[in-house]
């Protein structure tokens, strides 16, 4: 059977690229054949990234900061175009708007949309474009399946409930990634969603670890820091940890934040960053997945609140009883307490086999014809 998926794959960051991957390699173990729509709107090009929307800096403030972020972005979307290349199945053709899907529907016999923020009404696509995302383009008749969706915030506009509520209401197959937004499809009138785990958790630690089982290990001793909102409280608490435990930092400098004698890697691939990850023995980060692999690969780790969108932080951390290990200040008797991996992998064991058995119903009984 033919699967097409919607998702933000095309996005320079790690954990977009590595839960497009998880989705399909799952889905490919039940047998299935994965394809994902290779959807890029105008808030994931190049050229926003550079001139991003509502930018309030000055003239000279935009200057500063335009030959930083050229050579970042230069660097990571080519990252994240190799990553395709090499690991994603993606249409032969590249869509930059929702009417390119509606005039040419790739063919497939299940639709789905993927997991990551695609329902959030706030990014800087044009309202049309946002629409793909819930997958209006699909031929009538068709199943379509959420896994994992997003909604990244918990407040909409009445006009915004009214719009998604009626989109939502076409699928034949709900799931969501933050316990909270089980409460937002019951604000639209959707009584039939189901709380699931992001994709990267329908791998497991082993087969992450198989996935990176040709790239060298790294040596041992370090506290690994991926501080995506450049927080300068990231930077002093892996410099305290790093000091009261004797271990080096290993800092993921992709967005040029560096730390004064740490190893500051820049131009950073997927992998590397799952390499690092899983053999860290301390993370403190302030992204999703930097938690959820940390979570995935038992680590001990910290987090420190995004700017906004928190609601997916929160909810992985409450679903596991860790929601202590999200701090705003410095709080040693949290950061150097110990988390007992015993009931939380027991944890993400239950709800890795909900998360699967939700595809597998999804997914039975098709009538299809692809092979």
């Amino acid at each position: 059977m033919k699967i097409l998926v919607v998702t933000l794959h095309h996005v320079t960051n790690f954990g977009s690229m590595l839960q497009s991957y998880a989705t399909q390699a799952y889905l490919e173990s039940l047998g299935h054949t994965v394809e994902f729509a290779d959807f890029v709107p105008e808030g994931l090009t190049f050229t926003r990234a550079l001139f991003p929307r509502n930018n309030n800096r000055s003239f000279l403030g935009k200057c500063i900061r335009f030959f930083p972020v050229l050579v970042c972005n230069l660097l990571q979307y080519r990252i994240v175009n190799r990553f395709i290349r090499k690991y994603i199945h993606v249409t032969p053709k590249r869509y930059r708007r929702y009417q390119d899907l509606l005039e040419d529907v790739p063919q497939a016999d299940v639709y789905m949309t993927g997991s990551d923020q695609i329902w959030n009404t706030q990014n800087s696509n044009p309202p049309e474009d946002l629409k793909a995302y819930y997958l209006c383009f699909a031929p009538k008749g068709k199943r379509k399946v959420a896994y994992a969706g997003s909604f990244g915030k918990t407040e909409f506009t009445p006009e915004e409930q009214s719009r998604i509520a009626g989109y939502l209401k076409e699928y034949d197959y709900l799931s969501v990634r933050e316990d909270t937004a089980l409460q937002t499809l019951q604000q639209l009138g959707i009584q039939t969603g189901v709380h699931v785990l992001d994709p990267s958790f329908l791998l497991d630690a082993k087969q992450w670890s198989q996935w990176i089982a040709q790239e060298p290990v790294p040596k041992k001793g370090y506290v690994f820091v991926y501080n995506l909102n450049r927080n300068q409280k990231i930077k002093q608490c892996a410099l305290r940890i790093a000091q009261q435990k004797g271990l080096r930092i290993v800092n993921f400098a992709d967005t040029f934040e560096m730390i004064k004698g740490a190893q500051n890697r820049l131009s950073n691939t997927a992998r590397d960053f799952v390499r690092y990850l899983s053999h860290a023995d301390y993370v403190v980060t302030d992204s999703f997945h930097g938690t959820a692999f940390s979570i995935n690969f038992s680590r001990q780790f910290i987090c420190f609140p995004a700017p906004k969108y928190n609601s997916r932080l929160e909810s992985i951390l409450r679903v596991t009883g860790l929601s202590e290990r999200l701090i705003e200040e410095w709080q040693e008797d949290i950061v150097f307490k110990e988390i007992d991996y015993q009931e939380v992998g027991s944890i993400i064991a239950q709800e890795r086999e909900k998360s699967m058995q939700f595809l597998q119903t999804a997914l039975k009984d098709v009538d299809y014809e692809h092979c």
